[in-house]
């Protein structure tokens, strides 16, 4: 490689040469802040690629996915032997719960698939934002650096803006649903309200986690689900309709938290067969 050579976009043909590179190397190490504040590896392997997105999984239990979520930016690096090339990448973690990026990464692991397909919600995936490659020699010399794309279409879910206003709506919607009988009249009516509770069951799992002492318990309570995969089923669908909102002012969830909303953007889905 010559000295300061740079790819500055992936369509320039430096994404095959890093794909290429992880596909004999698929074990990387990731370098992050440990929950203490200490430095911290962790392996973690390579899946694939899609819309110029590198994608990895592991479980929402492990540690590394909790540094992860407080501390987003790691940096990852391999080694091949017989080329005696060394890769850094870096960039911001981004979670997606995407079913079809989930089951993506089932397919591309073996040892993922034979102990998460049966339990694919304890399985979260990642891809980096404003990634960077660079690629170096163990002989010296200089470094090729390849900019990588942005995935535009992962679902990455709610964006909610730590505004205690936003938190108080929720809080309001959800006393609301409590003490307002719901409408079951008819099988459209049951549906669109179950889509509802889905809806506002979303909304107060991503709003629980980050205010871990808010109470969404009257949800829990009030919501229509008869089991608990009934839950998930619209909690799910509600999720795919609403994808990546960004909510920054209580009007905003007003508007998603909506059945006339959650109704005419899941006649649209079916209409395009998503």
């Amino acid at each position: 490689m010559k000295k300061g050579e740079k790819v500055e976009k992936a369509e320039n043909g430096g994404i095959s040469e890093l794909l290429e590179f992880l596909d004999e190397n698929r074990i990387l190490y990731a370098a992050t802040k440990g929950l203490d504040k200490l430095p911290k590896v962790h392996p973690i392997k390579f899946l694939f690629e899609q819309d110029g997105g590198l994608y990895f999984a592991l479980p929402k239990y492990e540690a590394f996915y909790g540094e992860l979520s407080l501390f987003p930016l790691p940096m990852l690096c391999a080694a091949d032997a017989k080329s005696r090339r060394v890769l850094t990448l870096h960039g911001e973690a981004v979670f997606t719960e995407d079913e079809a990026i989930i089951d993506r990464c089932l397919e591309a692991s073996a040892a993922l698939k034979k102990r998460w397909a049966s339990e694919k919600n304890m399985l979260i995936a990642f891809f980096l934002k404003n990634a960077e490659a660079v690629f170096t020699s163990l002989d010296g010399g200089g470094e090729t650096v390849i900019s990588l794309g942005t995935p535009e279409n992962a679902l990455i879910g709610i964006t909610l803006k730590k505004d205690t206003e936003l938190r108080d709506r929720l809080i309001k919607l959800m006393e609301r649903r409590e003490a307002e009988p719901p409408e079951t009249e008819g099988e459209a009516a049951l549906f669109s309200q179950k889509l509802y509770d889905g809806a506002l069951m979303y909304f107060a799992e991503t709003a629980k986690a980050l205010w871990p002492r808010m109470d969404i318990r009257p949800i829990e309570r009030s919501a229509l689900f008869e089991t608990y995969d009934e839950r998930e089923k619209f909690t799910a669908l509600a999720k795919r309709l609403i994808g990546n909102a960004s909510i920054e002012k209580p009007e905003d969830i007003t508007h998603y938290l909506n059945k006339e909303t959650l109704a005419e953007l899941n006649k649209k889905a079916s209409d395009t067969g998503e």
